[in-house]
């Protein structure tokens, strides 16, 4: 699986962000990780033969607007888009009305909304014709675009539909000849014929109590793709209730203090599998994505970018197993496996917390527990700004052998800008390492947190190098004249640091950068913090972990001299632990001498 959730794509895509707080509803903080029991023994409702689809026919289906209780409206066939979804998978338009659709405040219809995906669509004999999945764009439409049932039904024994399809449709055009006989019967706007049919969007939402800044801070920190939303939780002391078919259903990521979900309605529950969406999440083919029911708050009505559902996620009550191009397929009871995060924070004002993540999607580890580590530091801090924290971390999991492997790593951190989101990024960094490690495929299954943070920015920054030259310090800097030493020999250097306190009290250490015997020509010198010597190099995964591990921490000053020999690039290193955060380094230019 892809290591992010890929960006919509289509016109709708842009609208996303517009959608706003709201929609972030979709997630919730803290749910209780006990799967709950679905009656979901039911045999599967037959489907509409497609032979028997025919203009005009009347139907009726199932979604939630308001809590967890599937209400019914109605509507009829316009008719059906042979290979409109994609080559072998027709898209039935239908018209619907009821109160769901058609009565929204103040006179203004609420049309197809966000959220009805998976809506189940009957006809009189009660078999299932479709699921709702596509909508007009632009103003609200009560014209929709249904999955085929035969096509989703096809699912749940493992046969996926469109076989053919090469790409993951969100456009669906409209016939030129039926475009224009829906608008003269008034049907749609020639603006919305043109357009055609947009599945209807699921964007995700992440929990955590993050502002839309943050969260934009959020996702280019750590290269989220996705576009992001926010909104308050839901409480998880209130029973779970079973799936139902129009029932809500949401679909995450993630689940814990970060909840990264997205929710739209089950199609049919029966033999222990529930179908929904009509639509593919991630199309990722098998997924690991945790199932839960949702409690709908009320559909907030958007004539603009089109209404769409407020929900929060309840427990997590099983797995979704098939993310394909006609819907998913879950399994009611059994949860997938996830990678469990953990951290305990504590503030220098006092504050602490202690919270819980837990990430199904292996490809998200890195920043679904980087998201969870800043949501756990802003509630210690209870502000965002400049700060200095320190963390320690230990991650456990299984190598492909099935053999335990573990790893524990310490550093401080300090930041002028934003400690919550700076601090996290060395895990970030490291977490993604080791997934995407070149040596062996390896699971993730615990990560655990400690830290301490503080809203003071405490640093020692560079303010002079000097290297000893003919017996003498003399000041060396970018722009001087090169530092002379012979092959073999060593560089002494003196470093001042100085503190960002009020006194700018200053420190001197000493250090030496090696000159390899074989060294010739011009080199490299690099004094100061070590953020440019942090790439590691392992011939194995053991050694990957070693050299993590083990890397220069951020409270190091470092001389790193790069050199050329006849044998190849060579690099030689010293460092001394200070104790406090190093900040600011200098790019010497060193001539080697026979």
């Amino acid at each position: 699986m892809p290591g992010h959730p890929p960006t919509p794509a289509g016109p709708h895509a842009v609208r996303l962000s517009a959608l706003g707080a709201a929609i972030a509803a979709l997630v919730v903080a803290a749910l209780p990780t006990a799967p709950a029991q679905s009656a979901a023994a039911a045999a599967c409702p037959p489907p509409v033969p497609a032979r028997q689809i025919h203009d005009g026919m009347a139907v009726h289906g199932l979604t939630v607007t308001s809590g967890t209780t599937p209400q019914r409206f109605t509507g009829n066939v316009l008719g059906v888009l042979r290979d409109g979804i994609a080559p072998g998978l027709d898209m039935i338009m239908v018209q619907l009305s009821g109160a769901q659709i058609t009565d929204g405040s103040g006179g203004v219809d609420k049309g197809i909304w966000a959220g009805m995906s998976g809506s189940p669509v009957y006809d009189r004999k009660g078999r299932l014709l479709g699921a709702v999945s596509y909508g007009l764009s632009y103003s609200p439409s009560d014209v929709a675009g249904l999955t085929p049932a035969y096509e989703m039904l096809k699912l749940l024994q493992g046969r996926p539909a469109a076989l053919h399809a090469t790409r993951d449709a969100h456009q669906v055009a409209i016939p030129a000849g039926l475009a224009r006989s829906l608008v003269a019967e008034q049907k749609m706007s020639r603006a919305q014929a043109d357009q055609g049919f947009h599945r209807l969007p699921m964007p995700f939402g992440v929990s955590g109590g993050f502002t839309a800044k943050q969260l934009a801070h959020l996702a280019k920190k750590f290269d989220i793709k996705r576009p992001l939303v926010t909104g308050g939780s839901a409480s998880t002391g209130s029973p779970t209730s079973p799936i139902v078919p129009g029932g809500n259903l949401a679909a995450s990521l993630s689940y814990g203090d970060i909840t990264y979900a997205g929710v739209g309605t089950a199609t049919a529950v029966c033999n222990g599998k529930v179908l929904a969406f009509g639509h593919p999440l991630l199309w990722s083919g098998r997924s690991s994505l945790s199932m839960h029911n949702a409690n709908a708050i009320y559909i907030q009505q958007d004539t603009v970018f089109g209404s769409f559902k407020v929900a929060n996620p309840t427990a997590p009550q099983g797995w979704i197993t098939q993310d394909r191009l006609a819907g998913i397929v879950g399994s009611v009871g059994s949860l997938p496996p996830t990678t469990d995060v953990h951290s305990h924070l504590r503030s220098t004002a006092g504050n602490s917390r202690s919270g819980a993540t837990h990430i199904s999607v292996r490809g998200a580890v890195p920043y679904l527990a980087a998201t969870h580590l800043v949501a756990n530091a802003l509630r210690v801090l209870d502000k965002a700004g400049a700060g200095s924290a320190t963390l320690t971390w230990t991650a456990q999991g299984t190598r492909a052998d099935g053999s335990a492997w573990q790893y524990s790593r310490s550093n401080t951190y300090a930041s002028r800008w934003d400690i919550a989101y700076e601090a996290p990024y060395e895990s970030y960094r490291q977490l993604g390492a080791i997934l995407r490690n070149k040596f062996e495929r390896v699971q993730v299954t615990d990560i655990s947190f400690t830290g301490t943070y503080s809203p003071r920015y405490q640093a020692l920054e560079l303010s002079k190098v000097e290297a000893k030259q003919g017996g003498r310090w003399v000041v060396v800097g970018p722009k001087s004249d090169p530092i002379k030493a012979k092959a073999g020999t060593d560089i002494a250097l003196r470093v001042t640091l100085t503190a960002n306190d009020r006194a700018r009290s200053t420190r001197r250490v000493l250090l030496s950068a090696a000159v390899p015997r074989g060294a010739r020509g011009s080199s490299d010198l690099t004094v100061g913090e070590p953020a440019d010597v942090r790439a590691v190099k392992a011939s194995s995964f053991g050694g990957l972990l070693r050299s993590l591990s083990n890397a220069p921490r951020n409270d190091t000053v470092v001389a790193q001299l790069r050199t050329d020999t006849r044998h190849g690039h060579k690099q030689t290193l010293d460092s001394l632990v200070v104790g406090e955060v190093v900040s600011g380094s200098e790019h010497l230019a060193v001539r080697v001498t026979r």
